[in-house]
């Protein structure tokens, strides 16, 4: 029964250094939107229980709100508890979010990545840190109460005092989730390139370590709770679309590059527009990559994103914690999930887990 739908929206103004996602640079189309529409058509045949949709890019704030207005029309909104919609700070203003607020969106995420204006430049970011303060109290004035930010920490000579002096910055703001991303120098993207030639320096494990700890604690004092890795929320305000991909909950996501999850299988679309529009205007679902998840596979799929959340996993389904490991879980009730120190170590300690399926016994999901 899918629950959710994501819809991928791959234009930008430009191609930030550090970002791995599909993306053309270019302005959002009404045939793109209308290729959408009828990918959406092609799937009718699956069982929904929709209780989310999440607008994700790319930047789908290029897209004007009368061409959304004309998109949500196609869209059957019964039964959906959360709409989310990614925003540069520079592209809506007060009349922009009146108009989205109307259409049933009632959450937005900013990319506003940092408060601090010299690594907004490093990041190629063209958005002031006034034009974040003011595109996040407009959105709250007309009457927006889920409000997402995106902050990036780890960038070359970042120190603690800045970090802090971020934070500092969020005390005054009406926001109810952040999401805070260590940066990583991705395959091709330019800083991976920067990195591999050696002329981008990052932090040390220890400074990342304690920058982590301290977005921790520092959010928990704001009244934020640390729910995965990388996201914090007000409580009640956890992003119900992301939960869905952390609980092994359907999705279906829609458009080029978009992936989903549906019936045990993971499934992704062209991740070249012309394949995808091509695809789409023959009447065929733009699928490029499949894989079915049975038995343990399946079951390893599921931990893998679960184990990122401070909800963690049944006990019976991880099985007996591999020898000096036990330092980085928690036990609760019947379930064992990560300590703070052990989601820093995740991929680590996901690579010992993964080889204990080998030779584990039989279990079930």
């Amino acid at each position: 029964m899918v629950e959710g739908l994501y819809f991928h929206i791959p234009f930008c103004n430009q191609k930030c250094p550090y970002c791995d996602f599909v993306s053309f640079v270019g302005e959002p189309s009404e045939e793109y939107l209308k290729l959408l529409e009828m990918e959406l058509k092609l799937y009718e045949d699956l069982e929904f229980n929709l209780r989310t949709i999440y607008f994700g890019g790319g930047t789908p704030s290029l897209v004007p709100t009368k061409l959304w207005k004309k998109f949500f029309k196609s869209l059957d909104l019964r039964g959906v508890e959360e709409i989310t919609l990614e925003c540069n700070p520079e592209n809506y203003r007060t009349e922009d979010f009146e108009e989205l607020l109307s259409l049933g969106i009632n959450r937005l995420s900013f990319g506003v990545q940092s408060f601090l204006e010299k690594n907004l430049r490093f990041l190629g970011r063209k958005h002031s840190r006034e034009t974040s303060l003011k595109a996040i109290q407009q959105a709250h004035a007309v009457g927006f109460k889920n409000i997402s930010i995106d902050l990036i920490y780890g960038l070359p000579g970042q120190t603690l005092k800045e970090l802090k002096e971020e934070i500092s910055i969020l005390r005054d703001l009406p926001i109810t989730h952040l999401s805070a991303y260590l940066l990583t120098p991705y395959e091709d993207t330019l800083f991976g390139e920067l990195w591999k030639k050696g002329s981008l320096k990052l932090p040390c494990e220890e400074e990342i370590e304690e920058m982590f700890l301290f977005l921790s604690e520092e959010l928990s004092s704001l009244g934020f709770v640390h729910y995965e890795i990388s996201n914090f929320a007000k409580e009640g305000y956890e992003c119900k679309h992301n939960l869905l991909y952390w609980t092994h909950k359907e999705f279906l996501g829609l458009g080029v590059s978009a992936w989903s999850f549906v019936n045990k299988r993971r499934f992704g679309n062209y991740k070249n527009l012309q394949a995808y529009r091509s695809a789409i205007l023959n009447g065929k679902k733009p699928v490029e990559k499949e894989e079915i998840l049975e038995g343990k596979e399946l079951i390893k799929d599921y931990l893998f994103v679960a184990l990122r959340t401070i909800y963690g996993v049944p006990k019976h389904m991880l099985g007996s914690i591999p020898e000096g490991l036990e330092e980085f879980f928690i036990e609760e009730g019947e379930n064992l999930r990560l300590s703070k120190r052990g989601w820093l170590l995740i991929n680590e300690i996901w690579s010992i887990l993964s080889k204990q399926f080998s030779t584990s016994r039989r279990m079930g999901i």
